[in-house]
């Protein structure tokens, strides 16, 4: 039975219907214009303007009236040479897929956008009776299970209870003294405060962060060639620490994206753009540049519309995609963002390829400006000094005896930048003292 809406629910296009077209009839009535049929006039399946088009011999799609529809009529005719789909083609759609084409069709054939465009709604929760749960989840799962005629479970053993929220918010089993906590303590809001406290850990914070680094494709190694280690953890920290503070998901989103554009960007929103920085890379000899910037684009291109887009548009880098509504058009033109970069593609091995920025450890920064001042000021004294030091040198070297000065008698003044003539001898170089040498 192909319908799976419940009794007295419209069927859903992109739930029920679009399913049953996509394998049996897009090959030929698809998005895909390098097998759709016929090619002078291509009738499409996947979208509402063509299939519900004026045609020779009438509309395929009669909106309320799916037995007078086309397209009913060849998936049940007995002809060879005009059922749907043909012969040929090896497929045989079911009486009840069939059904549920033509019902959708009597609802009025509506057809639906792909559904990451869908503006998400918040539904109603369904009234039950019963020992559910209190959480509104429990009442849609309630609801559902009553269409089937199922009862639900006798409440879990609440140790067990405990254990699976601890692996769900931490990714941990609880610690002895943790469940010994929870086990006694019997008032009602016992298992709210828990969630409560376990979402304020470090371990929720970095359990979210394993599964994000998993979507942003994170790795310590560069992940081609020898796949030398990389210094990435700085985006890792910064991760768990938006995680940690409840970070907004626009700005979430934004300053990993873009953090590096934003005005007066901080060091913070400049490591959070080392999502773009996460793919795999190489420094491996005869690698073509070129052909390394495209892999690196397509790579940039596929990961940021999963993530943010619920869009697969790799498939797009060679041919109009034949599910997500994206053209080879679109996937270049959103691929030429991805080229304005100056990271050459071959990544040197190195553990801070270029551009890069110098991120001190957190507990380093609020006195890093302060000790970089002090090193600048300690080292102009130095260099002070070392002009300071010479003509205490040069009259040291005059009140030697001429047995105890070197031989060619040259010194080189750091003060002048040339030789001096001294009595005798092959010299003292004198520079500046954080180098000096005899």
């Amino acid at each position: 039975m192909a319908i799976t809406s419940s009794p007295g629910e419209s069927l859903s296009f992109n739930r029920d219907v679009q399913p049953i077209l996509a394998e049996y009839c897009y090959h030929c009535h698809g998005p895909d214009g390098g097998t759709r049929k016929p090619l002078k006039d291509p009738l499409r399946l996947d979208i509402e303007e063509f299939a519900h088009a004026i045609r020779d011999g009438g509309p395929v799609i009669i909106p309320g009236d799916g037995a007078a529809s086309e397209v009913v009529k060849r998936m049940r005719s007995d002809n060879p040479s005009l059922v749907m789909p043909p012969p040929e083609m090896h497929h045989v759609l079911s009486e009840g897929q069939i059904a549920t084409i033509e019902r959708w069709i009597d609802e009025g054939a509506v057809y639906e956008p792909h559904w990451a465009f869908v503006v998400p709604e918040k539904p109603d929760v369904p009234r039950i009776d019963g020992p559910w749960g209190r959480h509104p989840v429990d009442a849609f799962l309630a609801a559902e299970m009553q269409r089937h005629g199922l009862s639900p479970n006798p409440p879990e053993d609440r140790s067990r209870v405990f254990r699976r929220l601890s692996l769900d918010l931490t990714g941990l089993p609880p610690t002895p003294g943790e469940l010994a906590e929870f086990l006694a303590d019997s008032a009602d809001d016992a298992y709210d405060r828990a969630v409560e406290r376990m979402l304020d850990t470090a371990a929720h914070a970095e359990h979210m962060t394993r599964h994000w680094l998993d979507a942003a494709r994170y790795a310590d190694t560069h992940g081609i060639h020898i796949d030398n280690y990389r210094a990435i953890w700085p985006y890792r920290d910064w991760v768990i620490s938006a995680f940690r503070e409840n970070m907004p998901f626009d700005r979430f989103s934004i300053e990993q994206l873009a953090g590096d554009m934003l005005p007066e960007a901080s060091l913070e929103q400049r490591i959070a753009t080392g999502f773009n920085r996460c793919l795999p890379t190489t420094g491996e000899g005869g690698a073509i540049n070129e052909e390394y910037d495209a892999i690196y684009q397509t790579d940039r291109v596929e990961t940021t519309s999963g993530v943010w887009l619920a869009l697969t548009m790799a498939c797009a880098a060679c041919h109009d995609h034949k599910f997500d509504p994206v053209t080879a058009e679109d996937f270049y033109a959103f691929a030429a963002f991805f080229r304005n970069t100056t990271m050459h593609p071959m990544d040197r091995n190195s553990a801070d390829h270029p551009p890069n920025v110098f991120a001190p450890l957190p507990a380093d920064r609020p006195r890093w400006h302060v000790i970089a001042t002090d090193a600048a000021m300690l080292e102009s004294k130095l260099a002070e000094r070392a002009k300071a030091v010479e003509p205490d040198v040069l009259a040291w070297i005059a009140g030697l005896d001429d047995d105890k000065i070197p031989n060619d008698g040259l010194a080189w003044s750091a003060a002048t930048d040339e030789a001096v003539t001294l009595p005798g001898g092959e010299g003292i170089l004198i520079a500046e003292a954080s180098e000096a040498t005899a």
